[in-house]
Formats: C-alpha cells, sequence, structure tokens
C-alpha cells in the first residue's frame, strides 16, 4: 500500500466519525461505550473540541468498521473523538475515575470534555 492510500485511508475514518450530518442531539449524545471514557484516549488540550488520539491504535485504525480494522505500528495514534462509538475496539478499558468538573484532578490524562462528560 503506498503513502497516499494510507492517508487516504485515515482521511475517510475521520469523516466517517466527525463530518457526516448529525443533529446537535447527535453530536452530543455519548454512547455507553466511547473512545472519551477509554483509558487510551488521550484528549487534544490544544483545539479542546473533543478531539483526541488513541494511545494504544495508530493511523489507519478504524473502529466503526465491521469487522475492526486495527494498526498496531506506527508513529501517531489513531484521531478519534470523544463521543466516538467504541463497541467495536477490542482495546477499548474503561476509566475508574473521570475528572467531571475541571477541580478534582490536575493531571490531563483524566480530564475530559467537561460538558459533554457530565450526563455520564
Amino acid at each position: 500500500m503506498s503513502r497516499r492510500d494510507e492517508w487516504s485511508q485515515v482521511r475517510e475514518s475521520i469523516f466517517d466519525q466527525a463530518v457526516k450530518t448529525k443533529s446537535v442531539e447527535e453530536r452530543e449524545a455519548i454512547p455507553e461505550i466511547a473512545c472519551g471514557i477509554c483509558t487510551h484516549f488521550s484528549e487534544n488540550a490544544y483545539a479542546s473540541d473533543g478531539r483526541g488520539s488513541c494511545k494504544k491504535l495508530k493511523m489507519g485504525s478504524n473502529i466503526l468498521t465491521d469487522p475492526p480494522t486495527y494498526v498496531m505500528q506506527g508513529e501517531a495514534g489513531m484521531i478519534s473523538f470523544f463521543n466516538a462509538d467504541a463497541r467495536g475496539c477490542e482495546y477499548f478499558s474503561r476509566m475508574t475515575f473521570i475528572d467531571r468538573d475541571g477541580n478534582e484532578c490536575a493531571d490531563p490524562a483524566y480530564r475530559r470534555a467537561q460538558r459533554q462528560m457530565e450526563k455520564l
């Protein structure tokens, strides 16, 4: 597979998660098993819009396909969103502690999109 094909595959997987037309309610709905509550999810502190990356899966992975595609080798983590459905991910590991109000913990590994996580 050429480098261009790899990046087109990555672009398609991100498009599947983010760009499809959704209502406000659908965008703010958090599945019971979501990337945002997984220990491997690392939220992008710069954008603070729910984007992040997976520490376990690498670029080219797509957990939304059937069967899911897992890429374990590479430099960059798989781009994901806090409310992406993670039911298809065999590496999902639920966090035991989530900082929901921003005052409990200063460690960014536990801080998540505040308003959306209040609904959990």
